[in-house]
């Protein structure tokens, strides 16, 4: 793609003769108040490209222009041209980020877009923010957030943080724009930018170890009411005492089998949030706290009713601090070991065996009506629904059946059900309590420090294969691992 040519068309196209409506030659605005109005609505329309260069995701918001529409006749009637020229093309940036978003663009040439886009917004925001007299320490604060860590730096972390566990092909949205401000009152807690951080006048209470928050179906994550807290005894709504029960049981399990003490920091308690959006079809973890909707009853019911789904999304808090990018099969592996150790929070919370466990992630979240079972089973991929709203389990449980997609993140939600079959059938051939030998293999995988941000299948079988034979020896378990993938298409000459 002729990037050169793309922008030297926009260019032309910011640089034309801009029609302005009738009410420009009537205001009686000051340069500077309107300059004001401008700012405040450039920034704030810029917060989206911020997210969307750190993250990867590109939710679609209206993009307001009201303020430029009305006051930009004053800018123009300066001698000089130089503000309202940048300003000018600032808007004209933001009109072309949708088609960088776009997923038939190359990883090369979106990057280059948004650059060039990041660099038109920035000057923008610093012409019309002297203009208006804002402080620079402030103008400054918005100009890092759009020249943050571009995509390259934060695929690692950030794309996972808000797929959820409903696969971006059917669900994707934004939630807050300009980062988060949630504020946990009576406890001294605060997510500022997405970072948890304590804020009372003493040190964090050390036996606040989970906290559920109401969001009251909104979508702003600022000062929520606290719902559940360790300690507190049931409240009767069914989403804040099933979700408050699965952080301990999340914690349970890391704790009592693994010897993990904490989630994502000692330091802090693991929290939540229920009740958040109307019908929201979706539940994820933000990088700081798990936030879940409530399903539309049409497609998806209640969220925090599927333990392995609270489960598997609490355990991106620990696959966010290894390297793996959330594209291709690093990210269908970061989905994978998601699912994982997502029903292994179920099975061990009810005890259960590899011959008693159904292997399905999302049992019950399906509304009535909907043909389907769950939203992934790991012991039969491709099996957990077929219908007319949601389509066919598209998930492959070989390498044969193997996707190549650019949709989906190259297929993240798709591919993991190779990784998936795989766990399964170690966890079969062994028997017992999945969590008693197979969840360590795969643990001491995570845990191990050499998921990198390219880690293929191939690689990952071959470090599950050495887990194997660092902890168990040349035995059954280290035969199950390599049995296991030559069934999903990895041949043991390629993973020994």
């Amino acid at each position: 793609m002729d990037i050169a040519l793309i922008t030297t068309l926009i260019g032309a196209v910011a640089g034309g003769i801009v029609t302005f409506g009738g009410t420009w030659l009537h205001t009686r605005t000051s340069v500077r108040t309107a300059a004001r109005l401008i700012y405040a609505e450039l920034t704030r329309d810029s917060t989206a490209v911020a997210y969307f260069r750190q993250t990867g995701h590109w939710a679609a918001p209206t993009l307001n222009r009201a303020a430029w529409d009305s006051q930009g006749a004053l800018l123009a009637r300066r001698r000089s041209s130089a503000t309202f020229e940048a300003v000018h093309r600032g808007y004209a940036a933001l009109e072309i980020v949708p088609f960088i978003a776009d997923d038939t663009l190359s990883a090369a040439d979106r990057g280059e877009l948004l650059d060039w886009t990041v660099e038109r917004l920035t000057r923008a925001i610093s012409a019309i923010g002297e203009v208006a007299q804002v402080p620079k320490v402030q103008v400054r604060d918005w100009t890092r957030r759009l020249e943050g860590a571009p995509l390259a730096g934060r695929t690692s972390t950030h794309p996972l943080l808000r797929s959820g566990v409903i696969p971006l092909s059917l669900y994707e949205r934004l939630t807050e724009e300009g980062g988060l401000q949630l504020t946990y009152q009576g406890l001294g807690w605060r997510v500022t930018d997405g970072e948890l951080t304590f804020i009372g006048d003493r040190s964090p209470p050390e036996d606040v170890q989970h906290i559920v928050f109401e969001a009251r179906w909104g979508e702003e994550l600022d000062r929520l009411p606290v719902a559940r807290a360790t300690g507190d005894e049931p409240v009767g709504d069914s989403a804040v005492d099933e979700t408050y029960d699965g952080l301990v049981a999340t914690s349970r399990f890391l704790r009592e089998v693994f010897g993990r003490e904490y989630l994502l920091d000692p330091r802090l308690p693991v929290p939540a949030v229920v009740h958040y959006g109307r019908k929201y079809n979706n539940g994820f973890w933000n990088g700081s706290l798990l936030v879940l909707g409530d399903g539309d009853d049409q497609t998806f019911s209640r969220f925090s009713q599927c333990l392995e789904v609270v489960g598997a999304e609490l355990m991106k808090a620990m696959i966010q601090q290894t390297d793996l990018v959330f594209h291709g099969q690093p990210g269908a592996l970061i989905n994978s070991l998601c699912d994982v150790f997502g029903v292994m929070v179920k099975q061990y919370a009810l005890g259960q065996s590899v011959e008693e466990a159904d292997w399905l992630l999302g049992v019950g979240l399906l509304a009535p009506g909907i043909n389907g079972v769950a939203l992934r089973s790991l012991k039969e991929p491709g099996t957990a629904y077929d219908n007319d709203t949601l389509g066919r389990d598209p998930q492959p449980a070989t390498m044969g059946q193997y996707l190549q997609t650019e949709r989906n993140n190259g297929g993240t939600h798709i591919n993991s059900g190779i990784p998936n079959r795989a766990f399964y059938l170690v966890a079969e051939r062994l028997g017992g309590k999945a969590w008693e030998r197979a969840g360590w293999i795969w643990w001491d995988v995570l845990t191990g420090g050499e998921l990198a941000e390219e880690t293929q299948f191939v690689d990952f079988a071959r470090l599950t294969v050495a887990a194997a034979l660092n902890r168990y020896g040349q035995g059954e378990e280290h035969q199950a691992v390599v049995d296991a993938w030559s069934s999903v298409g990895l041949p043991t000459d390629q993973v020994h």
